[in-house]
């Protein structure tokens, strides 16, 4: 018998997302012999009974439930995770943490801010059945990625100097062709956004965990490039596309830095590609998904005659985070992984009670840049960022105890 307390997981949704949860799931005891607590997946949600089974054999999910409600209430469930679509984030978050039970959720945390900021109220306010705080985190993966935390690890020790430029750009392919049927990220009744809500949202979490930075103005331009796409499953049925192929958009950040950002699904060769490119008074860093294991350094202390860019491999054990629980030096791993190193350092905070990151007051800054950005796409002129005083100074305190933990972002 495991001496480890058991923490059982209901898990809702199963496609892309969800299988990258389960894996995680399945594999953060594997890698980390230190993880809290022995996690046992034990109940799997979706809509469709028959897919439903079948992804729940595959990845070993003990039970399976089309119906969160008849799980909550269940005092052997722990932890609800959400990998569902954007428009059921809110009302799923909310029922599992007035039911007391810890909360992670896919990003964007919401479909706009107002959702955003309720689920955070609830969550502040939500106990467990002993009377302790609910824990909640949101799923942005990249930050766990050994070199981008090693990238906020430079620039937290000032290596870089005073941030004075982030640009930033993710771009994919998959919308190019016009005969792509349209799928739920296309409505914005059920994402709220197109390739902003679903890319922008993770350049604008990296940013602000890289830096430490907040996003005071944004100017942003937009646009549909493929208005009606054939509906899926129905022949000779088209659907209207009501959001972004592609938003840009440029941000003053809280210390008068410049930045820019792209988020295009229609680029035409690229796949996913997730690139940040941070230039600061001392030096500079870029870090590449599609080279997710390689770290770009520039620094004005090296002298002359060896200054440049130089490449740093982040998988030593003993230097770069999460590295040392997979292979030997060198031997590089990949994005699923981000996903399991991310689950690890939510376990360890629930255990520790120490604050973990990001959190739904990171969704919620998150998703104000967004419908800013929004705002000023439908305006054209530069929209502020309108950070709630009241979020603010429910956050400061949490924000001041994740400093001194040395937690980014």
């Amino acid at each position: 018998m495991s001496a480890k307390p058991v923490l059982n997981v209901a898990l809702v949704g199963y496609s892309f997302m969800g299988r990258a949860h389960s894996n995680a799931y399945q594999q953060v005891n594997r890698f980390f012999a230190d993880c809290p607590f022995e996690v046992r997946r034990k109940v799997l949600i979706g809509r469709s009974q028959g897919p439903l089974e079948e992804v729940a054999k595959t990845w070993g999910w003990e039970e399976t439930a089309t119906d969160l409600n008849l799980i909550l209430g269940r005092d052997d469930i722990h932890l609800v995770d959400i990998s569902t679509p954007n428009d059921s984030h809110h009302d799923l978050a909310i029922s599992a943490l007035k039911a007391g039970k810890h909360v992670l959720c896919e990003k964007p945390l919401a479909l706009n801010t107002e959702q955003a900021l309720e689920m955070f109220k609830v969550a502040q306010k939500a106990k467990t059945s002993d009377g302790k705080p609910v824990r909640n985190g949101v799923w942005h993966n990249y930050r766990r990625a050994p070199a981008a935390s090693t990238a906020a690890g430079l620039i937290r020790d000032g290596k870089l100097g005073e941030i004075r430029h982030v640009r930033a750009v993710y771009l994919q392919d998959w919308l190019t062709d016009p005969s792509c049927p349209a799928t739920w990220r296309m409505t914005a009744k059920t994402c709220g956004s197109g390739a902003h809500g679903d890319l922008n949202a993770h350049l604008i979490d990296m940013t602000r965990f890289l830096t430490g930075l907040e996003f005071d103005q944004v100017a942003a331009m937009q646009e549909t490039f493929t208005k009606k796409r054939p509906a899926a499953g129905q022949k000779g049925k088209s659907i209207t596309v009501d959001v972004d192929d592609a938003l840009l958009f440029l941000a003053r950040l809280s210390n008068g830095a410049l930045a820019s950002f792209e988020a295009t699904r229609v680029a035409a060769g690229r796949k996913n590609y997730n690139r940040i490119e941070i230039n600061g008074t001392r030096g500079s860093l870029v870090w590449n998904f599609e080279r997710m294991n390689e770290l770009e350094y520039f620094s004005f202390d090296d002298e002359p005659r060896t200054q440049g860019f130089r490449t740093i491999m982040c998988m030593n054990g003993a230097a770069h985070p999460y590295a040392g629980n997979y292979w030997p030096d060198g031997h590089i791993i990949g994005y699923e992984h981000t996903f399991t190193n991310h689950l690890y350092d939510f376990l360890v905070a629930l255990k520790s009670g120490k604050p973990f990151r990001p959190d739904f007051a990171d969704g919620v800054a998150n998703q104000e840049v967004i419908d800013a950005s929004l705002a000023s796409a439908k305006s054209g002129a530069f929209v502020t960022v309108p950070h709630s005083q009241k979020f603010a100074k429910a956050v400061e305190p949490l924000r001041v105890q994740a400093k001194s933990a040395g937690i980014a972002g």
